[in-house]
């Protein structure tokens, strides 16, 4: 691979004189066979490289003189041309630098890669001079070094790789010595410095005026030192640099193509690329051979390039495209983005031969290793793997990577990006890299790094498994398909291989309230988590428990049209500004994602939703899927909210539009862990019941292969909930009922039962009412009941008749009551129908279903609510009203009697209340009235109707006052005293004085009533 460092160099050749300005002209390279013939061949080892050159000169007094005197110059190579350092031994400094001839060092001759031919003025000494072009030890920061003597001064020429693509030679001449004066330069350079061709022209044998004076063997094996490129392009271009002493830093800049020797020269490139081989094969292998792990990676690819060390072989083609697929089911771990940086295009350009760690690419960055062997260097190249920063690098994609190679010694850097693309729908990930510059390499070597935060997770399930790799080669051939394969051999903790290769899944469920306190506001608190090597979760529903409620009133929805706009945002958006409404929002999630010990955490926000998917409210969870410096967008979770007619449970239903993606933009998400807060303040209410309850949620898993749902699994589990201090709370509802006092034959009776309670309070597990005698049931409507079947199918379509009231709740968690109709429904076999109460509002929909029992014996019907839900309301009302199907019928004379309701209530937490409940009668007379009265064994019977509380007072002349404080409809009796004989004719005063706060004025009657003795 960077073979380019090894190398050659290059000076000039002849020079034009009369030009006006600074400059070179008949600048010319030429590669050669042993003939002088051109060669074109690719991937041979030309037998010699000549480059020329003449200084623009200007006669003075018939004598040629610089323009102006060059002071740097700079040649860049043409791209994939490359040269050995290591084909010859190297000369050290001290021994060039110590003179043993007019133009010859202390320097073996095995160490002579070429010659140079240089015209000089007469600062110079004037003429021409030849020397020996020596292969020197190079200075740091070169890659190799080239020297020779001219007129008694040494002259080092320096060869580097050029920093940026195509990474090809640069040859440097800088700080040239005015004393020399030169005029033009021919440099030429051996392909195979120690072929006895040579011999003639190495070290000693050279001349100064060209010739030869014997042979001079080079004493060293034939190695190639040059190498033409190893594709067939062009023509390819040799560029120029260079400044002068005058103007130091004002480039004057030239290029020539390669060509033949026609005249006029006609430009060609490299050819028989058809010769050339390509042979290169792939090794990988992960860190671990444990299912679903985290996995470094150690990705190789090797050449065994013989021709490239051989004097007379070609060197194999150059690989030019790579693209390396990772077997399906490893994936991107998230992991890896705990504590990651990344590394921009402006990071990666400060990158250089010489900059320390940080300097350029962030260390946080680094997540692995690169190492290249070339047949060209005595050592390895080393190198590191960054992450590019997203969507901001030269592909503008997710995920990409700069493989850095740097060897400060030498001098080089190369900067390679590479793509990867993750399959949309599997993770699979897929490495493109293209433009690979022509740097032979035998080994180059990729290592992932491993731990709790490598970039990879192995395979989900043991088997074998196979990397794939085309190979491009630079000779224009089809690519080459390669493969290298491993297995994973046990399950994920070196545990077990899952049967049939489907992962367990065994998740678990930590749920509860932060203060369990009965009837208090709490936080609520969720948490889903599965272990590694098990199915990944991809959906979940739960079911609350009965009594633990939010209070939806005074919260707005967050609607469609923002829920829309939250999945279209990304992540760094969401996080800015939200488009759920702040007013909307009922807490907070956390969602744990990756394998292993380090998990990559992503917040979200929970929002009210309005009806979904038939359900009348739904929550929504907002997650910017920012992980480290990865936005994947925003992940918007919309699951419904639905509410148990029967006990209003909340619960969300499993298989909603919208779940839990197990993979984004090709990411597998690997989720471990859920965490739900639901923490909004006075939203969650405990139940007020202390009874042990499953607070439960199905998880939805999805197996080893992603792509299909037939290893899909459900797991249902549970964890256990209960609720503290039931005994602290009170239980006081206030019941109260009312009837009319009208009744008919044909419409009946009417009757109206209320209750009040409070958020204080327990609630209302179940309540049992008998009517008095004188509200019997109305069989007629008995018999008109909605069948069973036709109130589920739809209560809408019941027979008119079986509607017999209207019913209310007023409660503090909505803010609008819940109202409905009231039916009579059978259930075929049993003796009675019920009495169901259908409540909706604000989307909820509750029943409240009432047996009912009519005492065969006394008449007295019976109506007991035995499943009432633990929810807080603060009245209920129910109105059986006087129709032609009343419900009741009715008895007497309502105003004459004490009509009570026997009722029993009965508390969430076991308390219970009971109590004669009076049933007042609306439409009786307002004043105070005297029914009856009668005489019986001296014994004076009053029967009075008070129309409201208060006090009567009866009194008449030889009688006892008496005194009584009813609520209504009292008798007062009282005692006429002894009398021997005659009769006693008095006159009685009935007084009623109303209660205190009453706006009523005192009432009073009279009568007489006559006593016999």
């Amino acid at each position: 691979m960077a073979g380019a460092l090894a190398v050659f160099v290059v000076l000039a050749m002849p020079a034009v004189a009369h030009a006006a300005t600074f400059g070179l002209n008949n600048f010319d390279v030429r590669f050669t066979g042993p003939e002088g013939e051109e060669t074109t061949q690719a991937g041979s080892h030309p037998f010699a490289m000549t480059t020329s050159f003449g200084v623009n000169a200007e006669e003075v007094s018939g004598t040629p003189l610089p323009v102006e005197a060059v002071k740097d110059l700079n040649i860049a190579e043409v791209s994939g041309f490359i040269g050995d350092q290591t084909a010859v031994p190297r000369c050290s400094t001290g021994d060039f630098l110590t003179k043993r001839g007019p133009s010859l060092p202390e320097c073996a001759n095995d160490t002579v890669v070429g010659t140079i031919e240089v015209a000089v003025g007469e600062k110079g000494g004037g003429g021409f001079f030849n020397s020996p072009v020596y292969n020197l030890e190079p200075p740091p920061g070169r890659a190799a070094e080239l020297g020779f003597w001219g007129q008694g001064v040494p002259v080092m020429i320096e060869v580097g790789l050029n920093e940026q693509y195509p990474y090809n030679l640069v040859v440097y001449t800088p700080v040239i010595t005015q004393v020399l004066e030169f005029l033009s330069a021919e440099v030429t350079l051996w392909g195979v410095p120690a072929d006895p061709a040579h011999d003639p022209y190495r070290g000693r044998c050279l001349t100064i005026v060209g010739g030869s004076s014997g042979e001079c063997p080079a004493g060293v094996a034939p190695k190639p030192f040059l190498t033409l490129p190893r594709a067939c392009e062009g023509p390819l271009s040799t560029s120029y640099e260079l400044d002068s002493w005058e103007h130091p830093g004002e480039w004057v800049h030239g290029s020539v193509l390669t060509h033949d020797g026609s005249t006029p020269p006609s430009p060609f490139g490299m050819t028989g690329c058809g010769r050339l081989s390509f042979n290169p094969f792939i090794a990988a292998q992960p860190t671990t051979l444990a299912a679903q792990t985290p996995t470094g990676m150690d990705v190789g690819i090797d050449f065994e390039d013989e021709g490239l060390t051989s004097a007379t072989g070609l060197a194999q083609s150059d690989l030019k495209k790579a693209v390396v697929t990772l077997p399906e089911g490893m994936t991107a771990n998230p992991s890896m983005a705990d504590g990651l940086a990344v590394c921009s295009e402006a990071d990666l350009a400060r990158e250089t031969p010489f900059s320390g760690p940080g300097e350029g690419c962030p260390k946080e960055s680094n997540i692995g290793t690169v190492e290249v062997e070339t047949p060209l260097l005595e050592k390895p190249l080393g190198g590191s793997i960054y992450i590019a920063k997203p969507y901001a690098n030269p592909f503008g994609t997710l995920l990409a990577l700069y493989f850095v190679i740097r060897e400060p010694v030498r001098g080089i850097v190369i900067r390679q990006p590479a793509e990867v693309l993750p399959d949309k729908r599997t993770g699979q990930l897929t490495t493109v890299v293209e433009n690979i510059p022509q740097l032979p390499f035998s080994h180059f070597t990729v290592r992932f790094r491993e731990g709790p935060r490598s970039p990879l997770v192995s395979p989900p399930a043991c088997g074998d498994y196979e990397t794939t790799a085309e190979l491009t080669p630079t000779d224009g051939a089809p690519p080459l398909s390669t493969s290298s394969s491993f297995q994973i051999s046990s399950g994920a903790d070196a545990g077990p291989c899952p049967p049939g290769g489907v992962p367990p899944f065994s998740p678990q469920l930590t749920a509860g309230t932060l203060n369990n306190a009965a009837g208090s506001f709490s936080s609520l608190y969720i948490r889903i988590e599965r272990k590694d090597g098990e199915q990944e979760i991809t959906g979940f529903a739960t079911k609350l428990p009965p009594g633990l409620t939010g209070s939806l009133t005074g919260i707005p929805f967050c609607g469609e049209a923002e829920i829309q706009r939250a999945r279209e945002q990304s992540g760094v958006e969401a996080e800015a500004s939200p488009a759920c409404p702040a007013a909307s929002q009922i807490g907070s999630s956390v969602a744990e994602a990756g394998v292993g010990s380090v998990l990559a955490q992503t917040p979200g926000s929970l929002y009210l939703g309005g009806p979904f998917e038939g359900a009348p409210f739904s929550v929504v969870d907002v997650t910017a899927a920012k992980v480290g410096p990865f936005d994947l967008g925003t992940v918007v979770v919309h699951l419904p909210l639905d509410i148990d007619p029967k006990t209003a449970q909340v619960s969300t239903p499993s298989g909603p539009a919208d779940q839990i993606p197990h993979i984004l933009d090709g990411i597998v998400i690997h989720l471990r862990t859920i965490h739900v807060y639901i923490d909004r303040k006075d939203f969650i209410r405990n139940p007020t019941s202390c009874e042990p309850m499953p607070l439960q949620s199905t998880i939805d898993g999805s197996g080893a292969n992603f792509a299909s749902a037939a290893d899909d699994t459900v797991a249902t589990i549970t964890d256990r909930f209960q609720a503290a201090d039931c005994a602290a709370l009170p239980f006081a509802p206030k019941f109260t009922a009312a009837t009319k006092a009208r009744h008919t034959r044909g419409e009946g009776a009417y009757l109206r039962v209320s209750m009040e309670s409070g958020l204080a309070q327990a609630g209302v597990k179940a309540v049992r009412v008998e009517l008095p005698k004188a509200l019997p049931s109305e069989l007629k409507t008995l018999q008109h009941a909605c069948t069973e079947a036709q109130f589920a199918e739809n209560p809408a379509g019941c027979p008119a008749e079986s509607v017999v009231g209207r019913a209310e709740v007023q409660t503090p968690i909505l803010p609008v009551p819940l109202q409905g109709p009231a039916y009579f429904v059978s259930h075929g076999g049993r003796e009675w129908p019920e009495l169901i109460i259908v409540l909706q509002g604000y989307g909820v929909t509750i029943q409240l279903n009432g047996e009912t029992f009519i005492d065969g014996k006394t008449g007295i019907t019976s109506s007991t609510f035995k499943s009432v839900p633990d929810q807080p309301f603060s009245r209920f009302s129910l109105v059986l009203p006087m129709d032609s199907h009343s419900a009741l019928a009715g008895n007497g004379d309502f105003c004459e009697e004490n009509l009570t309701m026997p009722t029993y209530l009965y508390a969430q937490n076991g308390a219970q209340a009971s109590q004669n409940t009076p049933i007042e009668v609306e439409g009786c007379p307002k004043t105070l009235a005297v029914r009856s009265h009668r005489v019986m064994k001296k014994t004076l019977i009053l029967r009075v109707y008070a129309p409201f509380a208060g006090k009567l007072e009866v009194s008449g002349k030889g009688l006892k006052t008496q005194t009584k404080q009813p609520d209504a409809r009292k008798l007062v009796t009282l005692k006429v005293p002894e009398r021997k004989r005659g009769r006693l004719k008095t006159k009685v005063s009935v007084v009623f004085t109303p209660s205190k706060g009453s706006a009523r004025e005192r009432q009073v009657k009279t009568l007489f009533v006559k006593f016999k003795t």
